[in-house]
This record gives structure tokens, C-alpha cells and sequence, in this order.
């Protein structure tokens, strides 16, 4: 018991670090109205242009997402911030006035929540979050420790094949915290192909540990919209 108690606070203080290291990314996901996906993608490069025009430093990627429940459905995240970075964020109430002029007339916003990287779990500075695809595997874990040894032991199968983008992030804030994602970058399906049974591989890892830590795995493809991203060096 002492031992389980020991290596829990050490993941919570390993965590803390991460976000102090400006670890944390924020995503808001966006359902277009119905006959408005132009009009919304018109009216989100006007926002964008906002930003840019009020001397936004952070950058911002975007991606649809092209399979699961959610398919058609807009992600837009910002990556690589600490706690601080949220209270300086570039004017939030003209922001907000922009957004409520330019984007909400088209779209609605499902979701805002944040997440922190584990970098321990991750292919540490490989992943290129401008690949094409980007497959999001979401589990649903029953514990934390027992479950991230299931994705070390993962990453170290893909290390040497041809997933080269892998990183494991937690949600924090805004969704289920037992949720852990998982996100893949591809340069085109045939790389893809080469995660086609990630599921399987977490099934057996899990059970080979003997800890049922996964409860759940999703699966969702974004493709990655560089026309509605925005970045320090555009």
C-alpha cells in the first residue's frame, strides 16, 4: 500500500512538472451549423486574422475530423504552455467579441478542455503535429500507473517501425481525467496502415500486465487544415 501511495504522488508531482515545463495543450472542438461549413471556415480565417493582427504569439493548428460519432466536426488546438500562459492570453474579451461575430453565427462549440503531455510516454521531439493525419486514440483507464505502463510498453513496440509521430496526453481540465490520448501523425494512409491494430496491441499489453486498466479504446482520424491554422512564423 505504501508503495502504491508513493509512486501516485510521484506521478502527481511528475505531472505538475510537465505544466510548469509548458506541457499543456488546450483543444475546442466546433459542430458547423447545418449549409454553414463555408461560411464558418470564411468567418474562422477572420478570427484568425484577428489574432495575427493583435500580435498573438501562440500558435494555433486545426484539423476536421473524418471519422467516428464526431465526424465533420472542427478541432482547433494550441500547444506548448504553462498554467501562466492562460492568464496572459492576447485580449480574452475582444476575442471573444470576435469570435461571437465572425465564427458563432456558423458553428457550435462542443467542447473546450485541456490536456498535458506525458513525455515519457511520448517519442520525445518527433512528432509532427503538421502530418496530414492525425489518429487520436482516447482511452478510458480504470487506473493511471498500471495504465501508462500498458502505453510505454506500446511506444516502445512503434519505436522502431513506422509510427515516428506518438504522443500521450492526459486530460486535466474540461473532459473525463481518466481519459488519456493518444495521438499518431501520418503522412498518408499507407503510413497509416501501420496502426491498423493499435487496439489489439493495447488489448493484449493490458492483459499480459493482468492490470484491466483500459476500459475503453476510441478511434478518430483528423486530417490536419493548414489554411486554418495559424502559426508564430506565418
Amino acid at each position: 500500500m505504501k508503495k502504491f501511495t508513493l509512486s501516485c504522488l510521484l506521478m502527481l508531482f511528475s505531472i505538475s512538472t510537465y505544466a510548469q515545463q509548458g506541457q499543456l495543450a488546450q483543444f475546442a472542438i466546433w459542430k458547423p451549423k447545418e449549409g454553414q461549413l463555408q461560411n464558418f471556415e470564411n468567418g474562422y480565417k477572420k478570427h484568425l486574422n484577428w489574432h495575427k493582427s493583435n500580435g498573438d504569439t501562440w500558435n494555433w493548428y486545426a484539423w476536421f475530423i473524418i471519422s467516428g460519432p464526431r465526424y465533420g466536426q472542427f478541432v482547433d488546438a494550441t500547444f506548448n504552455h504553462s498554467w501562466m500562459d492562460f492568464d496572459h492570453a492576447v485580449k480574452p474579451v475582444e476575442d471573444l467579441v470576435d469570435n461571437r461575430l465572425h465564427v458563432f453565427p456558423f458553428a457550435d462549440i462542443q467542447t473546450v478542455f485541456k490536456v498535458i503531455k506525458l513525455p515519457q510516454q511520448s517519442l520525445v521531439d518527433t512528432f509532427n503535429i503538421k502530418q496530414r493525419l492525425i489518429r487520436v486514440i482516447t482511452l478510458d483507464v480504470n487506473s493511471l500507473e498500471p495504465a501508462l505502463k500498458v502505453i510505454d510498453r506500446l511506444k516502445e513496440n512503434y519505436k522502431s517501425g513506422n509510427i515516428k509521430s506518438f504522443t500521450t496526453y492526459k486530460v486535466i481540465d474540461g473532459g473525463e481525467t481518466r481519459q488519456l490520448l493518444l495521438l499518431l501523425g501520418f503522412n498518408n494512409w499507407e503510413e497509416y496502415a501501420s496502426s491498423e491494430a493499435i487496439d489489439e496491441k493495447i488489448t493484449a499489453m493490458d492483459t499480459a500486465l493482468t492490470t484491466a486498466s483500459i476500459a475503453k479504446i476510441t478511434s478518430e482520424t483528423m486530417v490536419f487544415r493548414p489554411d486554418l491554422s495559424l502559426f508564430q512564423n506565418n
